[in-house]
């Protein structure tokens, strides 16, 4: 399987003028063609990863005015050829396809490693028991409510997340809004409200 999907990916990313000149370097087969061709929603955040890693002024063009929210919200409309050139594009390993339990457990820990590798557990709780379906994941939640009690809003907690988050790196902030915007689709109402927020765009050359 993960065989055919890497000859998919490389036809996906062909479709879109980008090809693999030798391991780890990608270009166009037509810069032109590249910057004017019509490419499908789902398919968007290879072709960015693939544009930034040819050409990032060119990427910047193609793509003007997406922030990387818009990139994770494309995520779950992704097929497996698609999560296998994005993969393949940002030289991680090809991503096995295998039943949703086993999928599930994959993302969680995958998470998990997340929020303990760039140190975000002030904005994040770990409940005592999951809310959902198999994976760790579902034991992992936004500070800042009584989860394991009445769901309550926790003025302690909330605050407290606030004052780390304003603490982090961009670079962690960037992790907790990624992870938070898995729990809270949409413009966050509640749980960074009045927290300046940075705004993660392409740049415009």
């Amino acid at each position: 399987m993960c065989i055919d999907f890497v000859s998919k990916a490389k036809n996906l990313l062909a479709g879109i003028n980008i090809y693999q000149s030798s391991e780890g370097v990608w270009a166009f087969t037509d810069a032109r063609a590249g910057i004017q061709a019509h490419i499908h929603h789902s398919q968007e955040p290879a072709a960015l990863a693939a544009y930034t890693a040819i050409d990032p002024e060119i990427a910047a063009e193609r793509f003007s005015g997406w922030a990387f929210i818009d990139l994770v919200d494309e995520l779950p409309c992704m097929d497996a050829t698609e999560n296998t050139a994005l993969a393949m594009v940002c030289g991680a390993p090809t991503p096995t396809f295998p039943c949703s339990v086993e999928r599930g457990e994959i993302f969680g820990k995958a998470v998990w490693d997340i929020v303990e590798a760039y140190s975000l557990e002030g904005c994040f709780d770990r409940l005592e028991r999951p809310w959902g379906s198999p994976g760790s994941h579902y034991y992992l939640r936004p500070s800042g409510f009584k989860w394991t009690g009445d769901q309550q809003l926790n003025a302690g907690s909330m605050k407290a997340m606030r004052k780390s988050y304003r603490t982090m790196s961009q670079l962690q902030q960037i992790m907790v809004l990624t992870i938070m915007h898995l729990y809270c689709q949409g413009k966050d109402k509640t749980y960074l409200t009045g927290v300046v927020q940075p705004k993660f765009l392409l740049p415009r050359q």
